[in-house]
């Protein structure tokens, strides 16, 4: 302990020696001057760096550098050389993560502020079920106790909307920002949150998906779905707030570079506020992201795919033993689906394939896709849906295993291009545990999400098993089963539309691997002519094989869809 203790002492001497030294350089370098670090309003930290490290520099700001405002004329431009400096894009990714959910949050604020508490609540679904899974890995590995809190803050305000003011709700969302902040903090470092290309290359990302969310927004020069819409509206607010941060300080010169930028960002906020064709919305965010990298002194596609050298470099013998380990959870977890399948065992065959997939491949998914997107989609595609669908319609051992050994065939594959020299991982002994974090599981308002996708859900439904799933038509008080499949499905609802009598019920369940909703809308999803108070339907967060039920005891229409993909549209007629 003593030389331990010793040795501290000594490492400490040896920084601090160092670090006068280096103050000393700086100072007598006539290039370069002493400049306190802004801290934006939220709490953010984004600024250009000097051609030295500037991940050191003073959080305290002057008044006049705040957000928005370009008015310090004293810092250099980033040179070719520092903006291509290599960090983890996987941070890029994360961090732009971060800010989808604050576009996000943006949304639900201001709906909620006219009193549309239906796309307010939409807009704190959509992190919970779409983001939070990309995100608590990285998190839960730098702070699991950080994660646990962000999970928790996010699915509190998810059940603030219906039961708030707008003041409260926006009391809770200022506190779900702040654990955002801090969670930007934990795991960004400051050498990443004070890196112009790395930030830069976080409002590319921004924008690129918020061309995505408008395309998908705008359906023959029209809008369908305003969910979609405003998500584009949030995440070029978020692009426009961490460009504005990170050009808050620059040199005289380049003060024409960021006003014209700002001006380009002004026209398209315009341009999406008349509910622009998408070729002209394109063309606006192609052009902002172009002259952002040339800014920089690199490429749009740089920018927005290389996102730094480190996309390019290999990966540590660290990370391919972990992903090679992931690969060896899944060929374990399938092995024992065969022989609990074997045994007739068929909802925990169907649990295990499940986890192979949710806690286990999709780790892994993108590290594969660098090398053979294609052979990535077939395993996803033969993990996702073939095995489950199988073991679901209890099809032979014989069909079970044909599966099971295909997948296996592509993931040697897959092994053979995640490393060329595989290390010892001693499979044998490896332990396949829950306490790994995978993607998040919402449940309904009155429970609590949680981040271990042991995937033993709650069935909602009571064990009557008196159903009817074929006939268009029952006598009263019969139950009829829709199965909800995957987005893209032609029937993503099925059977949709259905018919039924007054007093029938109806069994949804979700069969798809992404949680899902079923929520009573007007003539179409973009309207959400529906509040919260009179919705006939209403289910919450489905998580995969959960179900709802609802019985029908008047006649007529019943327009729903699924809040989280507005797309996702069914109907269910009931006679008399």
């Amino acid at each position: 302990m003593e030389n331990r203790i010793n040795k501290l002492k000594w490492g400490k001497l040896i920084a601090i020696s160092i670090g006068i030294s280096a103050i000393a350089l700086i100072l007598s370098s006539s290039s370069l001057s002493l400049i306190p670090y802004p801290k934006t309003n939220n709490g953010s930290a984004y600024a250009i760096e000097t051609e030295n490290n500037s991940s050191n520099r003073n959080s305290n700001s002057n008044s006049n550098r705040t957000m928005g405002n370009v008015t310090a004329d004293t810092i250099k431009k980033t040179s070719s050389s520092t903006s291509k400096s290599s960090f983890d894009s996987k941070l890029v990714t994360f961090a732009s993560n971060i800010e989808k959910i604050k576009g996000h949050i943006e949304q639900a604020i201001l709906n909620k502020k006219i009193g549309n508490d239906s796309l307010a609540e939409a807009h704190t679904l959509h992190p919970i079920a779409e983001i939070f899974s990309d995100i608590t890995i990285q998190l839960a590995d730098t702070n699991s106790d950080l994660n646990q809190t962000l999970s928790s803050s996010l699915n509190k305000l998810f059940r603030t909307v219906r039961n708030s003011t707008a003041e409260q709700f926006a009391t809770e969302a200022n506190h779900t920002n702040k654990v955002l902040d801090r969670t930007i903090n934990e795991v960004v470092p400051s050498s990443n949150r004070n890196n112009s290309t790395f930030n830069l290359s976080v409002v590319a990302d921004l924008l690129n998906t918020a061309k995505g969310e408008y395309g998908e927004a705008i359906e023959n020069g029209k809008l369908s779905l305003i969910v979609e819409y405003q998500d584009a509206k949030g995440f070029i607010s978020r692009a426009e707030s961490v460009f504005n941060q990170t050009s808050s300080r620059i040199e005289t010169q380049m003060v024409p570079k960021v006003q014209k930028i700002n001006t380009m960002f002004s026209d398209l906020n315009k341009a999406v506020d008349n509910k622009s064709d998408t070729t002209t919305i394109y063309a606006l965010i192609n052009n902002t992201i172009r002259e952002i990298a040339q800014t920089i002194g690199l490429t749009e596609n740089q920018l927005l795919v290389s996102q730094g050298e480190a996309a390019a470099t290999p990966a540590t013998e660290e990370s391919k033993k972990k992903s090679l380990q992931t690969v060896a959870n899944v060929r374990i977890l399938l092995n024992q689906t065969l022989e609990v399948y074997k045994a007739q065992n068929y909802v925990e065959a169907e649990n295990l394939a499940t986890k192979a997939y949710l806690e286990n491949y999709e780790n892994i998914e993108q590290d594969i896709a660098k090398f053979d997107q294609p052979l990535e989609k077939t395993i996803e595609v033969m993990l996702r849906e073939d095995l489950r669908h199988a073991i679901q319609q209890k099809q032979p051992v014989e069909k079970i295993a044909q599966i099971i050994g295909n997948i296996n065939n592509n993931l040697v594959k897959a092994e053979n291009l995640l490393s060329t020299s595989k290390p010892e991982l001693g499979l044998g002994s490896m332990n396949i545990t829950d306490a790994q974090l995978t993607a998040a599981t919402m449940t309904p308002a009155n429970q609590t999400l949680s981040t271990n996708s042991s995937l033993k859900m709650t069935n909602h439904t009571n064990t009557n098993t008196n159903t009817n799933t074929n006939t268009s038509s029952s006598s009263t008080g019969y139950k009829k089963k829709v199965s909800i499949t995957d987005e893209e499905s032609d029937k993503p609802f099925n059977p949709s539309p259905l018919s039924v009598k007054a007093g029938d019920t109806v069994i949804w369940r979700n069969d798809d691997v992404e949680i899902h909703t079923v929520t009573s809308s007007g003539n179409s999803s973009s309207t959400f002519a529906m509040t919260n108070k009179n919705r006939e339907l209403d289910s919450g967060p489905l998580n995969p094989r959960q179900t709802f039920e609802h019985t029908f005891e008047k006649p007529g229409n019943y327009n729903y869809f699924c809040m989280i993909h507005p797309s996702m549209t069914g109907e269910v007629v009931v006679d008399k």
